[in-house]
């Protein structure tokens, strides 16, 4: 189930992303691991999972690719250009995606990431840990919804 679930996810971002970017979303299977938990823990449809688990792929590469910028180093250029427009790429999936609720929850925190990031603080960024809030919160509210009908 999770190697289909990746597969269907990597073929919709591959397909959704502009080839023209050559950017390659290499995210290993070991990488998935804590998002995939974090799926297998919420009652979700299929679909949805394909589409979390594709926006938590696209974050965790655009933070990589800023990661990996490096002062002087002859890919610099490169992998601002690759993370920022995964960073776009990621808003534009979300949305066709339909979560804008998503997208508002995480972006606080995005934005304070990338600000400690410019000031040269690179910690560790963990996306599966916001996403999984986000669906907490949300599993509580659809259920304070069904209690007051």
């Amino acid at each position: 189930m999770n190697r289909q679930l990746i597969e269907d996810t990597f073929r919709q971002l591959q397909t959704e992303m502009s080839g023209v970017a050559g950017i390659q979303l290499d995210l290993s299977p070991a990488e998935c691991e804590r998002m995939l938990a974090v799926l297998e823990r919420h009652d979700l449809e299929y679909d949805r999972k394909v589409h979390l688990l594709g926006i938590y792929t696209i974050l965790t590469v655009a933070a990589q690719r800023h990661m990996e910028c490096v002062p002087h180093h002859h890919r610099l250029t490169r992998n601002i250009l690759d993370g920022d427009y995964l960073y776009s790429f990621y808003l534009q999936f979300a949305v066709q995606c339909r979560e804008l609720d998503l997208v508002a929850y995480m972006a606080p925190t995005l934005k304070k990431m990338q600000i400690r990031r410019s000031n040269g603080d690179f910690a560790a960024y963990d996306p599966a840990a916001g996403i999984d809030e986000f669906l907490l919160q949300e599993s509580r509210q659809r259920s304070r919804t069904s209690k007051a009908i």
